[in-house]
C-alpha cells in the first residue's frame, strides 16, 4: 500500500544526497580555482622578483628582453644588464629597431641614460634572441647608494612601439666576519681574525673601542686603540691578542662582540670544526664554476670555483694543490697548501680564477687537478664566453 509520508521522506534523503555532493563538488572546484589563482600571482610575483629576465609586449612576433646578471647587487659589485630582441616565432624573421632608448633610474634620479635614434637591421633565428645593447660595455655602473632601481628601454620594432621595465635593488653594507682556519685539529690553538669588509659607495674609518671574545664560557678583553680605515670594495682584518686551545675532539663554538666607539654593537658567532685527524683522499669529490656575470671577451671574468663532497660524511681535507688550466689560450692557476672543511653533500668555496681574459667568444675547456700525498683528481669543465 502506498504511504504518502513515506515516500516523502525518502525523496527528502535522495534531494539532500544530491545536494550534499553538489556542494562537495562546488566546494572542491571552488578551492582549485582559487588555489590555480594563488600559483599564477605566485609565478607571475617570483619572475618578476627573481627571474633574471622581463618580456615586454609582443610586436610583430618581437619581444625585447632586459636580461640582469642577478637581481640583488651588493656594493661594489658592477651592474650587469643586457638588451635583447627575441623571435617568438619558428622560422627566421627580419628586424628594422629605431628610436632606441635607455634609462637607469631610482626615485631621486636619473643614473644613466643612452639613446640611439638611427635605425638598424638585422635577422634574428626562429624561436632565438640578438643582443641589441650591452650595459656593462658601455658604462660602469658600481657602487650605487642603497635603494631600489629601474632600468627603462623602448624603442621602435618595424615602426611599432616596444617598451619595458625592469627592476633590480643595490645595497650597501659594512660587514664584519670571525676568520679562522677551515677545520682543526685536537691539540691545535685558534688564531682567530674579524675581517671588515666595506660594501659602500665611499671610504670608511671604523673606530673600534674593544672586541670581546668568547669561548668556552670565559670573556677576553682586546683593546683596539688605532682606527681602521677600509676602502670602497676592500677588507681589513683585525688579529686577536688571544690564542684559544682546542683541547676536545668535538665542534667548539668561538664568538666577538665588537664595540664601536659610536656605540653600535656587531655580535659575531661562528662554529668552529675540530677532528682528531685531517684525509688527503681525492676521492668523492668534485668541481663547479659559477660565474657572477656573463663572461664576456675582453673583460676579466667573475669565476667562482666550488669543490663538492659527493659523499655523505663531514670531510677534513689538507690539500697540496690544486691546479687551473686552459690550454686553447695557455692560462694557468694554481693555489697549494690549504685546509677544506666539508659537510655531507656539501660545497665550499676555494678561489676564484685570477688573471684570465678571454679575447675571441667560444666554449673553452678547463682543467681542474686536485692533488694530496700523491693522490690525483682531474674534472673538466666548460667556460662560454660571448662578445
Amino acid at each position: 500500500m502506498f504511504d504518502p509520508q513515506k515516500y516523502r521522506e525518502e525523496k527528502e534523503k535522495e534531494i539532500k544526497a544530491v545536494y550534499g555532493n553538489l556542494r562537495k563538488r562546488s566546494f572542491k572546484f571552488l578551492f582549485l580555482n582559487i588555489l590555480m589563482v594563488i600559483s599564477i600571482f605566485a609565478f607571475i610575483f617570483f619572475v618578476q622578483r627573481v627571474s633574471p629576465q622581463t618580456y615586454s609586449n609582443i610586436v610583430e612576433s618581437f619581444q625585447l628582453i632586459v636580461e640582469l646578471s642577478k637581481v640583488e647587487f651588493k656594493a661594489p659589485e658592477k651592474v650587469g644588464a643586457r638588451v635583447y630582441l627575441l623571435n617568438t616565432k619558428k622560422n627566421q624573421k627580419t628586424f628594422v629597431v629605431s628610436e632606441f632608448y635607455i634609462k637607469v633610474y631610482s626615485q631621486e634620479k636619473t643614473i644613466y641614460e643612452f639613446s640611439y635614434p638611427s635605425p638598424v637591421q638585422g635577422t634574428v633565428e626562429g624561436l632565438s634572441k640578438k643582443l641589441v645593447y650591452d650595459l656593462g660595455k658601455e658604462v660602469t655602473l658600481s657602487s650605487l647608494p642603497t635603494g631600489n632601481y629601474s632600468i627603462y628601454v623602448k624603442c621602435k620594432i618595424n615602426g611599432k612601439d616596444a617598451q619595458i621595465n625592469r627592476t633590480f635593488t643595490y645595497t650597501e653594507e659594512i660587514s664584519y666576519n670571525i676568520i679562522t682556519e677551515p677545520f682543526y685539529l685536537k691539540d691545535e690553538s685558534i688564531k682567530p681574525r674579524v675581517m671588515i669588509v666595506n660594501r659602500t659607495s665611499k671610504s670608511e674609518k671604523i673606530r673600534i673601542d674593544r672586541i670581546v671574545w668568547k669561548y668556552k664560557d670565559k670573556e677576553y678583553i682586546q683593546r683596539v686603540q688605532d682606527d681602521i680605515y677600509v676602502y670602497p670594495g676592500e677588507g681589513q682584518l683585525v688579529n686577536s691578542e688571544f690564542e684559544f686551545p682546542v683541547d676536545e675532539t668535538k665542534d667548539t663554538e668561538l664568538g666577538a662582540t665588537v664595540y664601536l666607539k659610536d656605540g653600535t654593537i656587531k655580535d659575531l658567532r661562528i662554529l668552529v670544526p675540530v677532528t682528531k685527524s685531517s684525509e688527503k683522499s681525492v676521492k668523492g669529490l668534485d668541481f663547479n664554476i659559477e660565474a657572477e656575470e656573463p663572461v664576456i671577451i675582453n673583460q676579466a671574468p667573475k669565476l667562482n670555483v666550488f669543490i663538492i663532497n659527493q659523499q655523505n660524511n663531514p670531510r677534513f681535507l689538507n690539500v697540496d694543490k690544486i691546479t687551473f688550466d686552459i690550454p686553447k689560450i695557455g692560462y694557468n692557476f694554481e693555489i697549494g697548501n690549504r685546509r677544506v672543511f666539508l659537510t655531507p653533500f656539501g660545497r665550499a668555496f676555494i678561489t676564484k680564477l685570477e688573471r684570465l681574459n678571454f679575447t675571441e667568444p667560444g666554449v673553452y675547456e678547463i682543467l681542474i687537478t686536485i692533488s694530496a700525498d700523491g693522490s690525483k683528481y682531474q674534472k673538466k669543465l666548460t667556460i662560454a664566453v660571448g662578445r
